[in-house]
């Protein structure tokens, strides 16, 4: 028992390592953003969006044998029951790229319109929401972490949503 506890543990601290690097990539990368926008005007979110996808495309040749596979896996899944002939992994593939690609255009609008630390917010409570409904939908527990969790999240959107006049009025 112990030994299955403490794999796990490895396993959530790994998992929250990954995370806490992806929400410090994720703010580098807004502060980068800010100042392209500046460089170039907010004309450039195409472009940016484009290239911050394009620039990533090389790390997937250290997975090629698993594209392959799932190729494979994609191509002999059962068809779709609204058009046949078209396979069931395919097509909810294309749907998750549409959707991501909705997503992410909405991401750069936002950037193009507010500054970095607005649009983490904005993507941090997205995520929250998103959360809610798996654990909703899916019938998960919700855990003391999730608890946790939702406090910061709520306490740290209150925080940024106080307007910066009230700001400076406390703090004098």
């Amino acid at each position: 028992s112990s030994g299955i506890n403490a794999e796990y543990g490895g396993r959530w601290l790994v998992g929250m390592g990954m995370l806490i690097y992806s929400l410090f990539a994720s703010s580098v990368m807004g502060v980068f953003q800010e100042r392209l926008f500046a460089k170039f005007g907010r004309d450039v979110k195409g472009e940016a969006l484009f290239y911050s996808h394009f620039l990533g495309l090389p790390n997937f040749i250290f997975q090629w044998s698993a594209l392959i596979a799932s190729v494979g896996e994609f191509s002999a899944s059962p068809p779709l029951e609204m058009v046949p002939g078209v396979p069931r992994l395919w097509a909810l593939l294309v749907l998750n790229v549409a959707l991501q690609n909705a997503g992410l255009k909405g991401v750069y609008w936002l950037l193009s319109e507010w500054s970095s630390l607005a649009v983490t917010m904005v993507t941090t409570v997205r995520k929250f929401i998103s959360l809610l409904l798996s654990i909703y939908l899916f019938s998960n527990p919700f855990t003391p972490s999730h608890w946790i969790g939702s406090v910061l999240v709520m306490v740290g959107s209150g925080l940024f949503a106080i307007p910066e006049k009230q700001k400076e009025e406390k703090t004098e």
